[in-house]
């Protein structure tokens, strides 16, 4: 998924999609910001003016003269026209820096605003962002890695607010503020005007052509390794004990360092450009400036240049920073283009799916008229580039405590089928009905009455409470209930046996925990709700014989009471289930007792016979 550059106009579109990201309420902040952000800039037009006067006002004092013209008028509007030189002079120099710190201080206070209220704007887009990828089927989900969406949701959502929103809030104040004074500079001398506006133009045009298109590039360039970076990082913690087992931790540690080595080459360049901008405009203002100063003092007397001259430098002293800004924002925002192209995109793909429900639901386990039935009628479904159904016309009543064991070869749709009904991947054709509703509205609707419990199970770096009740605030459930869930999953006596209990952090992807253990806690937590439906992928794989057995007395004892879909790897899970359900290629090849089962599939009879299970 790339997003497509091809200019100036895409640059327009870019900041135009980040503004549409918010409401219409916060759209209208954001023009009150600005409006009021441009408003400042009347306090620079006023100090120049002041500075102009004050420089007046000290030639004529030299001189010993009186001010005449505007100068006079002004003194008399003010009512500083009684007042001595000295005083005069004073008042106006006093005034003159009131109007710039206040300037300044108000600046300062609009621009942490602006970025605090974007910052919450960011926080928002980003969870209902994720709120939509949530909504979307596995098949969807899966088209990204986990640190595209990681760098999309974080740093992605806040290039689009507090880098492209922030930075066109201040262009737009800083190019009113430049506006605005060159009209006045124009009114004071517009031979001058000209003269300084082309000096610090040209040099400002070379500077743009320079590192418009590098800033962009340099954008895009990170944002890409800084992903890869990130993958081959959690590579390395997740692949753990493969890698060394094989003493291939170099070969990690090499691929990180040429990664991070590159994204600190794109960093350090775009770090230097503000640099870069700042020497070329500094210049140019102090060129434009003597400019100004030696055709002055040519063409007029002096109390008028050296008021001309005080006026373009104390324009110049708000001029230089503003074209700085303006310059520094233009390469930002081509920077932050190459950064958030891809974080559009993805806005762009889930624009059609609905949220999640973000209403956060209370810890329950009653499930009433909740009825424990599901139904599969011409089920089919193929996965995206797939040349082959990965299930074809599945029809499947499980009854009201059933116990189901599915088995097959590998590949013959197992684990898309218990997906499909739990609703995480949309069938091409049929219906699927839990509860006589489809999955994920009876998921809405009973949250908790289905549990799940994968092969691989997670554990996140956090307390076993917080593990076991994964989803749900801590203090919203009561330890009587955790303990109990430990209890069915034969896993109390170690977790009791622990320092701090339930308290303890089982370390980040539960390295403090056996594989066995994991899949204990996962079996406790899919049973802290008391679900009427349970999914299970071999969930007793990882468990020692004896061990295997106690779970699978504690499971087989919600008999029943909870009805059960297991994917069978081992026999022996298959020869407790009620009914045995045989897939291959998609296909329900038989369905019945282990008994019958075997006796219709000769390849199961084979299994069966090698395990000693018949």
């Amino acid at each position: 998924m790339r997003y497509s550059f091809l200019g100036r106009s895409e640059l327009l579109k870019v900041i135009g999609s980040s503004f549409a990201l918010l409401g219409a309420r916060e759209q209208r902040k954001i023009k009150q910001i600005t409006v009021a952000q441009i408003l400042l800039s009347f306090l620079d037009l006023l100090g120049i003016g002041l500075i102009g006067l004050v420089a007046s006002l000290a030639v004529a004092g030299i001189n010993s003269k009186t001010p005449g013209g505007t100068v006079e008028r002004l003194l008399v509007a003010l009512k500083l026209d009684s007042l001595s030189f000295q005083s005069q002079t004073a008042i106006l120099a006093s005034l003159a820096l009131v109007v710039f710190i206040s300037r300044t201080l108000l600046s300062m206070h609009f621009i942490r605003k602006t970025l605090s209220f974007l910052g919450r704007c960011g926080a928002e887009i980003s969870g209902n962002l994720l709120g939509k990828i949530l909504a979307r089927p596995l098949t969807e989900l899966g088209k990204l890695s986990s640190q595209q969406y990681v760098y999309f949701l974080t740093s992605g959502v806040d290039t689009l607010t507090l880098r492209i929103i922030g930075s066109t809030v201040s262009l737009v104040a800083d190019t009113a503020l430049l506006i605005f004074v060159l009209a006045v500079l124009v009114y004071v001398n517009l031979p001058m005007t000209i003269v300084a506006t082309l000096v610090v133009g040209a040099m400002s045009l070379v500077l743009h052509r320079l590192t418009t298109a590098k800033s962009k590039a340099l954008g895009a360039t990170y944002s890409s390794l800084d992903i890869s970076s990130r993958e081959s990082l959690v590579d390395a913690f997740t692949a753990f004990r493969e890698i060394s087992v094989k003493g291939r931790f170099a070969y990690f540690e090499s691929e990180f360092l040429k990664f991070r080595g590159k994204v600190s080459g794109a960093l350090a360049e775009y770090n230097f450009m503000p640099y870069l901008g700042k020497y070329v405009i500094e210049t140019s203002i102090v060129v434009a400036a003597f400019m100004v100063a030696g055709a002055q003092f040519l063409v007029t007397d002096a109390i008028k240049a050296i008021a001309t001259l005080s006026i373009f430098m104390a324009a110049g002293s708000r001029l230089a920073p503003a074209v700085l800004r303006i310059q520094q924002g233009i390469v930002g925002l081509n920077n932050s283009w190459g950064m958030a192209g891809s974080t559009l995109a993805l806005i762009d793909d889930v624009k059609g799916f609905s949220s999640i429900d973000k209403k956060v639901k209370s810890f329950s386990d009653l499930h009433f008229g909740f009825d424990r039935k599901i139904e599969l009628a011409n089920v089919a479904f193929r996965y995206p580039l797939s040349n082959r159904q990965t299930l074809d016309c599945i029809n499947l009543t499980i009854n009201p405590g059933e116990s189901i064991a599915l088995v097959g070869p590998s590949g013959s749709g197992k684990t898309t089928l218990i997906d499909v009904m739990m609703g995480l991947l949309i069938p091409e054709n049929g219906e699927i009905t839990i509860s006589g509703t489809s999955p994920k509205e009876a998921i809405a609707q009973w949250p908790g009455a289905i549990g799940y419990v994968p092969q691989e199970v997670y554990i996140s770096n956090d307390t076993v409470a917080a593990n076991v009740v994964l989803g749900f605030p801590v203090d919203e459930i009561q330890e009587v209930d955790i303990w109990q869930a430990l209890e069915k999953a034969q896993i109390a006596n170690f977790i009791s046996s622990l320092d701090a209990g339930l308290l303890t952090n089982l370390g980040d992807r539960g390295v403090k925990l056996s594989g066995g253990q994991k899949q204990r806690l996962g079996i406790a937590r899919a049973l802290l709700t008391k679900p009427k439906i349970l999914f299970l992928d071999e969930a007793t794989s990882a468990l020692d014989s004896q061990t295997e057995y106690e779970v699978s007395e504690s499971i087989n004892g919600l008999k029943g009471e909870v009805t059960l879909i297991c994917i069978a790897h081992r026999l022996s899970t298959a020869k407790r289930a009620d009914r045995v359900i045989y897939l291959e290629s998609g296909k329900i090849m038989a369905q019945g007792s282990f008994e019958e089962v075997k006796r219709l599939v000769p390849d199961f009879q084979r299994q069966a016979e090698l395990l000693d299970l018949d």
